[in-house]
């Protein structure tokens, strides 16, 4: 499409000038910064761009499933009340405790779905990215025919304003022979009549471009009133150079529409080979690490057993130490040195602070003093050998969406191919009609011309002047709808080939 702006204000100015705009105040809208801002507001469009991060983030969780093992981490806390505690048929007093633990593991799986997920995941985006692709051409000439739609209707009311001038003019012109006697009041009557339906074209012409605009405003995903906006870019009616080979090559290489339809065809292609895989062996992997703490929460029951049980042993070494020395002395007449003080074995004072001191000491350990448990590593292979027809009926529907997209591959190539000779075809019928449709102008304003002279003269009657402003009128607007349906066919050729052209013929 080629078309001429004048200068503007760079994209982002001009999307806080239009939703802050006074009465008085006018943007002016290019059709490339209507394409522009509909390409950030669109909410559509924007709903499709917004698909894009999942897809990058799927590429990103196969791959860490495939080169990174899972990793956890737990830790909990607990408390138990003091009570009694039967292990079989043993019962023993257990104090109250407070009990901590942590455990820390690393696992890996690999299996046919993990090898193959990453090349599943990237397909899948770039499907995305195609389709975001194709959603930017349908936005792009969604908002040009909406543009190019204004500006015909905008046409329309223009014209429709040019011929109430005609019909105000030629009102005025009856007017002033039935005030001479060279008219009648039934022609100044037909001539009023006229011009009121005049004025109601008029009204339903400015209506329809009001109604085109608000269309417009909402496909750019902006709000603005519609009189407060102004379509500047101008197209021109242009000697055409069509390449239907050409194009439609281009079209079946790379319109994004088939581009996108094929990288859904190949993500549904990994999605086959992602179903055969589960066939495949399993093979795991586990390392873990754990600890726990145990802490009385009153731990003189424990430090009063413990002195209690240590008094009785030195009370009993004591007496082994006595009895012995006594025994040596009888028979020997000597004590060996290590009997001769059975004071030593006696349980003093210092014994007592010392036992409490360590007890304490080795009891305080919640929540994070952990005693550590031995490492386990561990290995798991798996070969599934028959789970029913699950698996084969997994395959068979990846395979049947595949084969499906190949299908509609195919018949899209055709619609393409199809769409790309009808919009040449049509734009070839486009032109011819603009240039006809100007000859048939050009005659029919000559001729209200020499009706208007013939009825001022008196030798025409004011029925033929009616006549050749409604054969005018008529051409008129033939004229603009030949010239804006040319551009629309530029449009839809655009469209069925998928990018922008160059038809001009000029270099």
């Amino acid at each position: 499409m080629k078309w001429r702006a004048v200068p503007s204000a760079l994209l982002a100015c001009l999307l806080v000038a239009v939703t802050n705009l006074s009465a008085q105040q006018v943007a002016r809208l290019t059709l490339e910064e209507a394409i522009e801002l509909a390409r950030q507001n669109n909410p559509l469009f924007q709903q499709t761009m917004n698909d894009v991060a999942p897809a990058q983030w799927n590429v990103r969780a196969a791959n860490a499933n495939l080169f990174l093992p899972d990793a956890s981490l737990a830790f909990g806390v607990g408390w138990q009340d003091a009570g009694q505690e039967r292990l079989g048929s043993f019962t023993s007093s257990q104090p109250s405790v407070k009990i901590s633990n942590y455990s820390f593991s690393l696992s890996y799986l690999l299996n046919g779905q993990t090898l193959f997920a990453p090349g599943q995941r990237r397909a899948e985006r770039n499907a995305v990215e195609r389709r975001i692709d194709d959603a930017d051409l349908q936005l792009r000439n969604s908002i040009t025919s909406f543009y190019i739609e204004v500006l015909r209707l905008e046409a329309r009311a223009e014209q429709s304003e040019r011929e109430l001038r005609r019909s105000e003019e030629h009102l005025r012109l009856a007017e002033a022979r039935e005030e001479v006697g060279a008219g009648t009041r039934l022609e100044t009557m037909q001539a009023d009549l006229a011009r009121g339906q005049a004025e109601v074209a008029l009204v339903q012409a400015q209506n329809s471009a009001r109604v085109a605009k608000l269309r417009l405003i909402q496909a750019l995903g902006v709000q603005m009133p519609a009189d407060q906006i102004e379509l500047v870019s101008e197209f021109e009616i242009f000697a055409l150079r069509l390449d239907l080979e050409d194009w439609i090559a281009d079209a079946m290489a790379a319109h994004p529409s088939l581009v996108a339809a094929r990288a859904d065809r190949q993500a549904a292609n990994s999605s086959v080979k992602v179903a055969k895989a589960s066939y495949f062996p399993t093979l795991s992997l586990r390392a873990s690490w754990s600890g726990f703490t145990r802490q009385e929460t009153n731990p003189d029951f424990t430090i009063e057993s413990r002195i209690a049980s240590e008094r009785w042993e030195s009370a009993a070494a004591v007496e082994g130490c006595n009895i012995f020395a006594e025994l040596y002395e009888g028979a020997t007449g000597s004590i060996p040195p290590e009997f001769s003080d059975c004071t030593q074995y006696e349980f003093t004072e210092q014994d007592s602070i010392d036992i409490d001191t360590s007890v304490r000491a080795r009891n305080d350990v919640f929540p994070f003093d952990f005693e550590n448990s031995p490492v386990s590593l561990s290995a798991y292979f798996s070969l599934p050998l028959f789970q029913g027809f699950d698996r084969q009926v997994q395959v068979e529907q990846a395979v049947a969406r595949r084969n499906d997209l190949d299908y509609f591959v195919r018949g899209l190539e055709l619609q393409i191919r199809a769409d790309v000779t009808e919009a040449v075809h049509n734009l070839e019928t486009a032109y011819q009609t603009v240039l006809l449709q100007e000859e048939n102008t050009a005659t029919a304003r000559e001729e209200m011309r020499l009706a208007q002279e013939r009825y001022q003269l008196g030798a025409g009657t004011f029925l033929e002047l009616l006549d050749s402003q409604t054969l005018t009128a008529q051409a008129e607007v033939d004229q603009i709808e030949a010239v804006f349906s040319f551009h629309q066919s530029l449009t839809a050729l655009e469209a069925a080939v998928g990018r922008p052209l160059d038809v001009t013929g000029r270099e």
